[in-house]
């Protein structure tokens, strides 16, 4: 348990995110989330630890090499009393699909459609890169599709409406969204609806955001936050 403590807590959202993707380059396609008080997260801790949390770097190599999964518990603060808590996981024994370990829930697939990772209201899902002439594919975040055909939907009720004011902060709001390449793509493409949208409806030529581009971050505080620290606030 004392080892546990040592997991580091990402510093912010667009942290905790580009550490699931990280894990999912690296093959840990299987995943549970949940969200618990944090009251109660030393009970989940111990539970979760039959799953090796707590392994560093030279002890998930040699399990790697005896069959042994690897599996990564990140933990994210929500609110004052809530944390949003994910595990993903390789194949492997003692791992999240190993059949001898104990029940946590239902263990989802993020290769599989209906099963992307999910985080809020964006998705992590496999897909070809989109640069010219060459042929390789990745994970990138996109806008969870029901909460896209919301905006959707939202813009269209703006610009019927002529709410120039809530249109300007519904696309700012869009913009502030964290720019992965697949949120990108969709930012842009809403962007773009509500142009079409502003002369079909003679609402006048409406002026978009520059978006920012996503780069590599620190994941963690310098220092950095230790799960101890959850369970002591």
């Amino acid at each position: 348990m004392l080892a546990t403590f040592n997991i580091k807590i990402p510093k912010n959202q667009t942290a905790a995110m580009q550490l699931l993707q990280l894990y999912m380059q690296s093959g840990h396609y299987y995943w549970i989330s949940g969200v618990v008080a944090r009251t109660k997260l030393h009970r989940l801790v111990a539970k979760l630890n039959a799953f090796r949390i707590a392994r560093d770097a030279p002890g998930r190599a040699y399990d790697k090499t005896k069959g042994v999964a690897s599996t990564h518990l990140v933990v994210f603060e929500q609110g004052d009393d809530e944390l949003l808590w994910i595990l993903v996981g390789t194949a492997g024994k003692e791992g999240l699909i190993d059949r001898e370990q104990i029940d946590i829930g239902t263990i989802y697939d993020a290769r599989l459609a209906g099963q992307h990772l999910r985080f809020k209201h964006y998705e992590l899902l496999h897909t070809e890169k989109r640069i010219k002439q060459v042929r390789d594919t990745t994970w990138t975040w996109r806008i969870a599709p029901q909460r896209f055909k919301e905006h959707e939907a939202f813009i269209v009720q703006l610009v019927r409406q002529r709410d120039r004011d809530g249109l300007n902060t519904e696309l700012a709001a869009l913009a502030a969204m964290q720019q992965f390449s697949g949120v990108r793509g969709q930012v842009l493409k809403l962007f773009a609806e509500t142009k079409k949208l502003s002369m079909k409806f003679k609402l006048g030529e409406v002026t978009v955001p520059t978006l920012p581009y996503m780069t590599r971050l620190p994941i963690y505080a310098e220092p950095a936050t230790m799960l101890k620290s959850l369970m002591d606030t």
